[in-house]
């Protein structure tokens, strides 16, 4: 299952890329996407499967890792604005902040330091 990790870190290099031509609505789609990726890939190497689900509430929850739970409770705020974005980039007429994209990008540039454990 490295095509998980593999496209997680694609996907974090597309909202990089999207978040400097000041795309953001795609720069959080793409980061809902690598967090999602993310998750699944640690629920994998832990438990073998992981469920069919895109909440990442729920996964985060799935993993029972204490620090990763953590990280979601801290940054509720923000995984919030990050999974609504699953659906509203593409279906909602939503317009995402600079601030926004950035303060996802960041915490995603942060977790992207479980998929090197």
């Amino acid at each position: 299952m490295e095509f998980l990790k593999k496209n997680a870190l694609k996907f974090l290099s597309e909202a990089e890329e999207s978040f400097g031509k000041k795309d953001y609505n795609m720069t959080m789609f793409f980061i809902e996407q690598f967090f999602q990726l993310s998750l699944k890939y640690v629920l994998y190497k832990k438990y073998g499967e992981f469920p069919k689900t895109h909440n990442l509430k729920l996964l985060f929850e799935i993993t029972k890792d204490n620090e990763l739970i953590k990280c979601y409770r801290e940054n509720i705020d923000t995984f919030r604005e990050i999974e609504l974005s699953y659906i509203a980039s593409r279906y909602m007429d939503v317009e995402y902040t600079e601030g926004v994209a950035r303060k996802s990008l960041e915490l995603a540039e942060k977790f992207k330091e479980v998929l090197q454990q």
